[in-house]
């Protein structure tokens, strides 16, 4: 008597052939653990995936992409009383994804963290319904092995952490499968029901979604050919399954039908096969395009630092080394376990949505592939692990040999998750391309701009008020560029350049610009007099195909007079230094050096610092004041001006540095002198200890 699996379903058979030995069949016969070992050890993998996918949940990666940040704009839209049931701007995008943004928006507000906590609550349902469909496809062993491979997938935790819609087609690929394969193994019809509503649903997640029917109608082909007796026994189920399925499509159906332009546009635009993309040879693109879906399982994945380490493959070594033992496994079975038949054709064919596309392996048009995918490792792991060895060279029990297999297997997976650890949150969370493909820089630049409000995300946690009461203008160019702008700064706190009249110093004014344009001639006329005055560069960006990342902003704030020190040094021309403190930073030091104007200065004059150590310089910088943005000829009688500069490849030791400051004029290049008590010259520059500060 032997044991035979279609559709999942165990069949007592008594052909001879039948009780022949078979790879799958000594994976699925060698299952038998007890139940509280079983719930242990899957909470446990489920919980290091929730680590994985949770620890710093809405800081690494920095930033958030702008594809992120319309998620939240359209979130506040529907916020407003707007329900459309497909959201047109940014090329077209299914709902379901923003919904669950507007969900979290509405409750923590206007934050990285609201647009990618939906993406981490899809994740770990995604592992729970792994499991499952691992365990109703194979058995329970399969099914923790597959959840212990999509636990620790570098691909998988990275979709859990960011605010891309297709981390939803994995959940409900697997949800539906799952109850899917329980319809065809009971016949019951609320199973058929389950998985035609749950499949209708998919397509509300991702455009990928697009190529399942392709799938189907492949396995269907299959099915009438090595499994007929129970396509025929199941059609009842199946037209339940279409009706379903048909009933929760009929919307987004009828919206396509209405607005094809909208929902099919995309996809004309990346097309393979498109001139643009193919260069005028579609045959062999599609070939290369080919060659790099099979390549990114694990050899080269890929290159797009918004999806990945770039170039890392889906799997590392190890559980590359068990996917393919496990494809093999699934190949040499599939004939008879139509489960198994299954995940091979979901996966290789749920890569069209990226094999003919551009930019081949592109992670998140292959998301489909997930999490059907994992299951291939996991046959493979769980193949080692029913491994009943011969040695003939050694004298070991066989009975010894199980444990050895389950050791290797464990291992196996061990590499992959100290592999995904290193490379996520060491190797990428801190690149530098991360942080800017992330758009990371316009993010900071939101939470300085919040900082400035009092109100909103200040970088790392939402400001409940009150307003600190300064105002704050914007130069619209940078609005309009970076959309992190307008969902993260509430529209209504902030004013526009130009300045229509000029304001006063009240509690501070702030102005952003961009650095490249006539930003003086706008703001520079409007500044108050007397004043606190100081100019900060703002945070870095780089665009996808420039060279090197630029200074994004200018932030100029002109805030009240503050309370000062006894000056340090008093120079020629009623300029005054207040105080000069350095700051550590990463690559450097920065100094800081605030100015005070006893009159209005008749030249246009020259900063130069010099570090020293031991008597012998460092390093130095020569340039005009605050960025040369606030030059000396606009200084007034009572401005103190903040002028920084930062100093590269200097630690500062306090015992051993001293500051060299003084000033020169920019034409001429005189110096000026600092003077004694008595108002008489006592030489062309002050030295001062190194005071540092935080």
């Amino acid at each position: 008597m032997g044991v035979e699996y279609k559709f999942g379903i165990r069949h007592r058979i008594t052909d001879h052939k039948s009780l022949q030995p078979s790879i799958l069949g000594d994976i699925l016969e060698s299952s038998g653990h007890r139940q509280w070992r079983e719930r242990a050890l899957v909470l446990a993998l489920l919980l290091t995936g929730a680590a994985l996918r949770l620890v710093a949940l809405g800081h690494a990666p920095p930033g958030l992409y702008h594809d992120e940040a319309q998620h939240g704009l359209d979130a506040l839209n529907v916020l407003q009383g707007n329900f459309p049931l497909y959201f047109a701007a940014n090329n077209g995008r299914e709902p379901l994804f923003i919904y669950l943004v507007t969900a979290c928006v509405g409750l923590l507000g206007r934050s990285p963290l609201a647009v990618r906590l939906p993406s981490f609550c899809a994740g770990f349902l995604t592992l729970a319904a792994t499991y499952d469909l691992g365990r109703v496809f194979f058995n329970r062993r399969v099914g923790r092995w597959a959840l212990a491979v999509l636990a620790v997938t570098f691909w998988h935790v990275h979709l859990s952490r960011v605010g891309f819609r297709a981390v939803l087609l994995p959940l409900f690929t697997a949800l539906f499968l799952a109850q899917a394969a329980r319809a065809v193994k009971t016949n019951r019809a609320r199973h058929w029901v389950a998985a035609g509503a749950l499949y209708g649903v998919t397509w509300y997640t991702y455009m990928a979604a697009r190529f399942t029917p392709v799938v189907l109608a492949a396995f269907l082909l299959y099915a009438l050919t090595f499994h007929r007796e129970r396509v025929r026994t199941a059609w009842r189920g199946a037209l339940l399954f279409g009706a379903a399925a048909l009933l929760v499509l009929t919307p987004l159906g009828m919206y396509t039908l209405q607005h094809p332009d909208v929902v099919l546009a995309r996809t004309g635009q990346v097309s393979v096969f498109s001139p643009e993309i193919n260069g005028g040879d579609p045959w062999g693109a599609l070939l290369q395009h080919t060659w790099r879906a099979a390549e990114m399982f694990f050899v080269r994945g890929d290159r797009i630092w918004r999806h990945n380490l770039a170039w890392r493959p889906v799997w590392d070594p190890a559980l590359g080394l068990a996917f393919v033992i496990g494809l093999g496994v699934a190949l040499t079975g599939c004939r008879r376990h139509a489960g198994a038949a299954l995940v091979v054709l979901w996966t290789a064919i749920m890569t069209l949505p990226t094999l003919l596309a551009e930019d081949t392996p592109h992670f998140l048009r292959g998301a489909g592939v997930l999490p059907v995918a994992a299951l291939l490792p996991a046959l493979g792991l769980a193949w080692i692990t029913s491994c009943k060895l011969q040695v003939a060279s050694c004298k070991l029990r066989a009975a010894r040999i199980p444990p050895i297999a389950g050791i290797l297997a464990l291992l196996l997976w061990g590499f992959g998750l100290v592999s995904t650890t290193t490379d996520y949150f060491v190797r990428y969370a801190h690149a530098p391309l991360a942080y800017h493909w992330f758009e990371a820089g316009p993010v900071e630049l939101a939470g300085r701009v919040n900082t400035l409000l009092g109100v909103g995300w200040d970088g790392e946690k939402m400001l409940h008020g009150p307003a600190t009461g300064q105002d704050v203008y914007l130069d619209p160019r940078l609005w309009d560029s970076w959309t992190a702008l307008p969902f993260l700064i509430p529209e209504e706190r902030v004013k526009f350049l130009p300045v229509v009249d000029t304001p006063e110093l009240g509690d501070g004014l702030a102005f952003i610009v961009w650095p490249y344009g006539d930003w003086r001639a706008q703001v520079l006329p409007h500044l108050p007099h007397p004043a606190y005055l100081s100019v900060t560069e703002g945070p870095q960006a780089q665009d996808d195909k420039a060279p090197a990342p630029v200074t994004i902003a200018l932030i100029v704030q002109a805030e009240p007079r503050p309370e000062v020190p006894a000056a340090v040094a008093h120079f020629e021309d009623g300029i005054l230094l207040r105080a000069a403190l350095v700051r550590p930073e990463p690559g450097g030091a920065r100094v800081r050096l605030w100015w005070d104007a006893e009159a209005a200065p008749s030249a246009p004059y020259t900063v130069f610092v010099h570090y020293l150590r031991d008597g012998e310089p460092l390093t130095q910088y020569d340039g005009p004041p605050a960025l040369g943005a606030l030059p000396t000829t606009l200084w007034q009688a009572g401005d103190l001006i903040l002028d920084e500069r930062f100093l590269p490849d200097v630690t500062p030791d306090p015992a051993r540095d001293t500051l060299r400051v003084g000033l020169y004029h920019s034409e001429s290049g005189k110096g000026l002198s600092v003077l004694d008590v008595a108002g008489n010259p006592a030489g062309g520059w002050v030295d001062l200890g190194v005071i540092l500060s935080q």
